[in-house]
């Protein structure tokens, strides 16, 4: 009998402005991926569709309303925690546009300064190991506009 685990659900939001994406560094103290770069989003509630969570986590993660576009990537993966404990995530990343010109609104409690960066200058920011694949493939397909 195969061995099977539960997984949790969360989303992601890719967010260019002027060819340069959004990512956030997260706070040194947090449980998951402690002081790397990170996209916007969070977990999926109960009730919640995937796009309107989404939307909430943009929002509290940075203030910024947003309109989600299409899936660009998705994957299981395997999350480990400081306390060497995984958890098993399914996440959905979507292209999301806005109209905001502004800089994000930081919730402090989990970010602490956010960067737009350009393809050339991600090396320069530990980005979750998780998030790569996704990032390239955002980056890849930079031109090809939101939906919705």
């Amino acid at each position: 009998m195969p061995h099977y685990e539960r997984t949790e659900l969360g989303v992601k939001g890719v967010i260019f402005r002027r060819g340069r994406l959004l990512l956030l560094r997260r706070r040194d103290y947090l449980v998951v991926a402690p002081g790397l770069w990170d996209l916007p989003g969070g977990g999926v509630e109960v009730g919640d569709s995937l796009e309107d969570s989404l939307v909430r986590e943009v929002r509290e993660e940075t203030g910024f309303a947003v309109r989600v576009g299409p899936p660009i990537h998705a994957a299981i993966v395997r999350t480990h925690m400081v306390s060497g404990k995984a958890l098993v995530v399914t996440v959905v990343y979507y292209r999301c546009s806005m109209r905001a010109t502004g800089p994000p609104r930081l919730d402090a409690e989990e970010h602490t300064q956010y960067a737009w960066v350009t393809r050339r200058e991600l090396p320069t920011h530990q980005v979750v190991p998780d998030q790569v694949e996704p990032i390239r493939l955002a980056f890849a397909t930079s031109s090809i506009p939101s939906r919705r």
